[in-house]
């Protein structure tokens, strides 16, 4: 969408109502320092929501013009609005009007700053917020925050140094595409989430059906383990019937066996009643047998008691034999050690006599080396 003019109103180094323009597919513009070539640049950047800061100024009531007053040329005519009779340095605000075509109609975007710092924003001749004026660049593919409308003085440059990842930031941010950057977050999150909730529903699937699988092996066990139950009761069953005839068998034998026991019996019966008068016989001749124990019993306490009587001189008999057992072995030990002490002395003697010997001998040899010293020496 080309740029047909721009019209500003106190703004900066441009005092009152100035046009300028038409722009064309390829304007240039020229001058000499100070004739407002860079604020120029300014007015455009400012008309379409340019922040201060990037406008070579700290505030935006800094933008409203501050110089003197112009004189008119004496050929052009004395048309002037309010603003232009006004005294020097009176501007109370500014504004920037710049007027599009798409080829369809004209657009007019206009941002009038107050002296006080306030801002408001025209489309079309009606005042609108921000937001909505800044969708309406947007609509256009003019991008505020990637300025992608302007190259300042020194982008090239900047551009030129920056990083790979920089120099991608750039072109996300002239593209558009850093905006989405949030959007472009949560549906990745979104992705993610559902990623994770897919493989979570994945793994719970491949778990039930492992489940599944283990609770059909746990049936046919227990399918299984019911015909086994099932088996086992007939084989119980068979057993105990089994048992059952057996019993039976042996009841009807165990019949047969206690009649012959009981005949049996009868003789043992008989038995018994003839070796139970044995035993009668046997325990009068016990009695007898009692009575004579009972009086040998009586000499043997008879007997007891005088050897208790007889104790204490058994005891001072035994204290006397142990004390002169005690003697004989002290008596022998005594012999014992004298042996041992004469043996010793004796030996000790026998060394002596080795010892007198030897000096003797060593005496004769001494005195007969003496002996025939003196004979030599003659």
């Amino acid at each position: 969408m080309p740029l047909v003019r721009i019209e500003v109103c106190d703004f900066k180094s441009y005092r009152g109502h100035q046009t300028i323009g038409p722009f064309r597919n390829f304007t240039s513009v020229i001058g000499p320092n100070g004739a407002g070539k860079s604020n120029l640049m300014d007015a455009i950047s400012f008309v379409l929501g340019v922040k201060s800061a990037q406008l070579r100024s700290s505030q935006l009531k800094d933008l409203v013009y501050r110089g003197r007053k112009l004189a008119a040329p004496p050929d052009e005519p004395s048309e002037q609005n309010e603003e232009d009779e006004e005294p020097e340095s009176s501007a109370k605000k500014a504004w920037v009007l710049a007027v599009f075509h798409d080829g369809e109609k004209e657009w007019l975007f206009q941002r009038i700053i107050s002296t006080t710092g306030t801002s408001e924003y025209k489309l079309n001749g009606r005042t609108i917020s921000y937001s909505a004026y800044n969708a309406a660049l947007v609509s256009h593919n003019i991008l505020v925050k990637a300025k992608n409308f302007l190259v300042f003085q020194g982008d090239v440059e900047a551009v030129a140094s920056q990083s790979p990842k920089e120099l991608t930031r750039l072109i996300e941010q002239i593209s558009g595409s850093l905006e989405l950057a949030p959007e472009y977050e949560k549906a990745k999150e979104a992705q993610e989430r559902a990623t994770e909730n897919a493989t979570f529903n994945f793994t719970k699937r491949r778990g039930i059906t492992g489940e599944i699988r283990q609770y059909k092996e746990q049936k046919n066990e227990v399918d299984r383990y019911e015909r086994l139950c099932q088996q086992k009761d007939e084989l119980i069953l068979r057993r105990v019937l089994y048992k059952l005839y057996h019993i039976e068998e042996s009841l009807k034998a165990n019949a047969s066996e206690i009649q012959k026991q009981s005949r049996a019996l009868n003789g043992l019966r008989e038995d018994q009643h003839r070796q139970q008068q044995a035993l009668d016989r046997t325990r009068t001749e016990q009695a007898k047998s009692k009575t004579e124990v009972s009086r040998e019993e009586r000499k043997l306490k008879r007997a007891e008691k005088t050897l208790e009587a007889k104790r204490p001189e058994l005891v001072t008999a035994e204290a006397q034999i142990s004390h002169a057992t005690r003697k004989k072995v002290n008596s022998a030990k005594l012999k014992e050690q004298v042996t041992r002490d004469v043996e010793k002395k004796q030996e000790k003697i026998t060394a002596y006599y080795r010892d007198l010997e030897i000096v003797r001998q060593e005496a004769d040899r001494v005195q007969g080396e003496i002996s025939f010293c003196p004979s030599s020496t003659l």
